[in-house]
């Protein structure tokens, strides 16, 4: 089936939804890199090539594939000369998806059917990927607040305080909630901050403080380490920053 991005392929974007973005747009070339949030990886003409680091400490064989889960935190090279979608998704609300192999390319046949501009409501839905109430109030508290303001959390002791919790069990119900740990979540929060920022006007100098980076080159090397690729790689291709979802 032919997209209707193949017909019409326009500059790469990036959409941001409330703990959710996606990617639209060429595969880049991508270093090795090691994502915070689960992802989808969608060709949407020839197949990409997807190779992850394995606990024997070398790398697996090269898989080419249309449509794959990338789980979070585990190290990946992904290969693609065609369109891309990337689906991030919101560690807490679509943790560990059991998506099979069928429900994938079921979800990749649904969004080559979209014909309108496809945002991350649209790309979600195609995979079926509905949002879920977080089971424990006191870390969704936490987790509303770093949506507003991840920057402010500066250390676990100010977010435990929030959850009325002691730090170390904070930690524990943290981890056991969201499946991450909380400075690899505020972290992937504050990239979402620092994409808030460029899209109203400001530098990535100054996106970059505004999100609490100490400066552009720490940005840099955290945001290469989660994306395989830079930020001023990214937006020197042109990437339009979307935020018409973006409310919390």
């Amino acid at each position: 089936m032919e997209s209707s991005f193949q017909k019409t392929p326009a500059a790469p974007r990036i959409c941001i939804a409330p703990g959710r973005a996606i990617y639209v747009g060429p595969g880049l070339d991508l270093a090795p890199h090691m994502n915070v949030a689960t992802t989808i990886a969608v060709a949407l003409a020839d197949p990409f090539e997807l190779r992850f680091w394995t606990h024997r400490k070398q790398w697996s064989v090269w898989k080419s594939s249309t449509v794959s889960v990338i789980p979070s935190q585990s190290l990946h090279h992904l290969k693609s000369a065609g369109l891309m979608v990337f689906l991030y998704l919101d560690p807490i609300k679509d943790h560990s998806p059991s998506l099979s192999k069928q429900s994938l390319l079921e979800g990749r046949e649904r969004l080559l059917r979209i014909s309108e501009r496809i945002g991350v409501n649209a790309a979600f839905d195609a995979f079926d990927l509905l949002p879920k109430t977080p089971k424990d109030s006191r870390i969704s508290r936490v987790l509303f607040e770093i949506e507003r303001s991840p920057h402010m959390f500066g250390s676990i002791q100010d977010a435990a305080a929030l959850a009325s919790l002691s730090p170390s069990r904070f930690r524990a119900r943290f981890n056991a909630g969201v499946g991450l740990p909380f400075r690899r979540y505020r972290l992937w929060r504050r990239m979402a901050l620092v994409m808030r920022g460029i899209a109203g006007g400001a530098t990535l100098t100054d996106a970059a403080h505004a999100a609490g980076f100490s400066s552009s080159a720490h940005l840099s090397t955290a945001f290469k380490t989660m994306f395989g690729i830079s930020p001023s790689d990214v937006l020197s291709l042109g990437v339009t920053i979307d935020l018409s979802e973006d409310k919390v």
